[in-house]
């Protein structure tokens, strides 16, 4: 399936803290094969995996091991895009978490994220759901600390929260932590939260005029419409090439005939999931292919035959490209 994305408007804040230290963001940006001036368009998405390693990057090239904590301090009304608009012009502190929860995948995939009520506390939970994506702390810190600065603001600029939780061991001074949170704050813990009176939740917002509120929930309701539908025309094109013999000729057309979307309509929702045709073939071919060399005892000639490719030579570097390991060592491995 598809790599999980997340809109380059949350990037873009990121950036402008690295240049509000005096150093440039380009060299970081290039890394990731973008420019500064990408980070401007609204619908544009990067891999979450690149923007988590952007964020350990430029904590790394600053030497600074609070920068996502600090990026977080910096948080305000344009810093998620809508979404902290969304926050901010919310009616109640209640409805502010609420909207954000329900709406946080239409920027970001992967995440988990919750507010719940227990024991007279609120509790905010944040998390990134697969642990391949890589290291997270940078972002899991500035999630907590942005999410803290808005829901402060919100409230006038006083929020008192009862303990703040991190996956993640403790790295750097801990009094970092105690004096932005004002709180205690716990590592190694099972998830990434803040917690505080829910007495606050009835708060009404001072920061944007609540008549924003309604214009930015229906404008995010149709980008989840939206989102609900690159799902299910991704579940169908997955489903359809699960079926498909993959040692015929596939192409786009094929597919988008037989889930009954127009063919632009298909490369539209493959943008939007971050992937494309030709990425989805090519890992439906070596799963076939890695079924084939585990489960018979087919030469690697056969197999490259049977999962669509001309020669051997086109099938293993593609292979190889996809696991790491050639055809003959995934067979022996397994």
């Amino acid at each position: 399936m598809s790599e999980p994305t997340i809109s380059v408007l949350l990037l873009r804040h990121i950036a402008n803290c690295v240049e509000l230290t005096g150093r440039p963001c380009q060299p970081l940006l290039s890394r990731l094969n973008l420019d500064r001036a990408d980070l401007e368009d609204r619908d544009a998405t990067i891999p979450l995996r690149d923007y988590l390693r952007f964020f350990e990057l430029a904590a790394a090239s600053l030497d600074n091991a609070h920068f996502g904590l600090q990026a977080g301090r910096f948080a305000g009304s344009d810093s998620l895009g809508p979404l902290s608009f969304l926050f901010l012009s919310a009616p109640t502190l209640d409805h502010a978490f609420r909207s954000f929860v329900r709406y946080l995948e239409t920027m970001q995939q992967a995440a988990r994220n919750t507010i719940t009520v227990r024991d007279g506390a609120a509790i905010f939970e944040y998390q990134i759901l697969d642990p391949a994506l890589g290291i997270r702390r940078q972002d899991a810190e500035y999630s907590l600390g942005a999410t803290y600065t808005l829901a402060k603001n919100f409230c006038g600029g006083r929020l008192p929260l009862r303990e703040v939780c991190f996956e993640h061991s403790q790295t750097g001074d801990y009094s970092a932590y105690r004096d932005f949170f004002g709180c205690e704050v716990f590592f190694e813990q099972c998830s990434n939260s803040i917690a505080f009176d829910a007495q606050y939740l009835s708060v009404q917002g001072r920061s944007l005029s609540p008549d924003l509120f309604p214009i930015l929930v229906d404008h995010l309701q149709r980008k989840a419409v939206n989102l609900d539908h690159t799902k299910d025309a991704m579940n169908s094109l997955c489903a359809w090439l699960a079926a498909s013999d993959v040692s015929q000729p596939l192409s786009l057309a094929d597919a988008a005939c037989a889930i009954g979307l127009p063919v632009q309509s298909l490369q539209r929702r493959l943008q939007q999931a971050g992937t494309s045709w030709r990425e989805l073939l090519h890992r439906r071919r070596v799963e076939a292919a890695k079924r084939m060399l585990l489960e018979s005892r087919r030469s690697v000639a056969d197999i490259a035959i049977a999962t669509g490719y001309s020669e051997s030579a086109s099938f293993i570097r593609a292979f190889k490209s996809e696991t790491g390991c050639t055809p003959t060592c995934f067979r022996r491995a397994g």
